[in-house]
């Protein structure tokens, strides 16, 4: 019995050693690119989508990119669309509408460019460049004449008011907050009656002809579902082993006590 129970311990000590020492390997996440670019934005029509798909629905697209400006590249997505960030929003960008430059342009994004509504029909900032939904789509609704109002792009969507303009501004509006959405640019302007002028980046750059996005691999900061279940097995493993060391304890105690036992001698009267 004594042998038995040293067998197990030995097997039982030798397998635990080889699960640490797997557990001791870091394990690996996805590759995550460290190198990102500015591109400018090299035409009109070039926007800055929801989704990595070729819909030019409203629906899927943030807003039109301001051309001449810059949006910063990611990370390449698939060979059509590289992932991409405009100001603090993130989507993505057609590969063949914007050009990799070198550096860090002094102004990347178009930020200058303020306006106020006028009319409480387009003081409705919205989620999304339409008039449906009501109030579910409402993102804030905005004071008139405050031109606290920052132009960011524009999209094509639904007139509020029939037979008038499809344009949308999609701006955003500070007071204790950071406010995003589309506001009806129908009645809007630039707090003297004009119509907005959205200026030209005549910064010379240097271009590149193909970015290319280093990639790194970072060990897990988490203890993976694996080693979690191997910390487990290794639980109820234990139980079973530390009754046996007990028992062994206990066994070898009992054998000592005995040892000391005076021998008695049987005398026949």
């Amino acid at each position: 019995m004594k042998n038995l129970i040293l067998s197990f311990l030995i097997f039982f000590f030798a397998g635990l050693a080889v699960l640490v020492f797997n557990m001791g390997n870091p394990q690996k996440v996805s590759a995550v690119s460290t190198q990102t670019y500015f591109a400018r934005v090299m035409a009109d029509n070039v926007y800055l989508y929801r989704n990595a798909i070729d819909n030019n629905d409203y629906s899927n697209i943030y807003f039109e990119l301001p051309r001449t400006f810059f949006v910063e590249l990611v990370d390449e997505y698939d060979s059509n669309f590289y992932v991409a960030r405009y100001l603090d929003i993130d989507g993505y960008v057609k590969k063949d509408c914007v050009t990799a430059i070198e550096g860090t342009p002094e102004m990347p994004f178009l930020t200058t460019v303020c306006f106020r509504v006028y009319s409480e029909q387009s003081q409705d900032m919205r989620k999304l460049p339409t008039g449906a939904g009501g109030a579910e789509y409402q993102e804030y609704f905005l004071p008139q004449d405050n031109l606290n109002i920052t132009y960011i792009g524009k999209i094509l969507g639904e007139p509020l008011i029939n037979k008038r303009s499809n344009v949308w501004y999609y701006c955003k509006f500070m007071d204790s907050t950071a406010h995003y959405g589309y506001v009806y640019g129908e009645f809007c302007d630039d707090g003297e009656g004009n119509e907005l002028i959205i200026p030209t980046n005549k910064e010379e750059v240097i271009y590149i002809a193909n970015p290319s996005f280093a990639k790194t691999e970072e060990p897990s900061t988490s203890l993976p579902v694996e080693s979690k279940t191997t910390w487990i097995v290794i639980a109820i493993l234990s139980v079973p082993a530390l009754i046996f060391i007990l028992m062994f304890l206990k066994g070898g105690k009992v054998l000592k006590k005995d040892k000391k036992l005076p021998n008695k001698e049987v005398k026949d009267y």
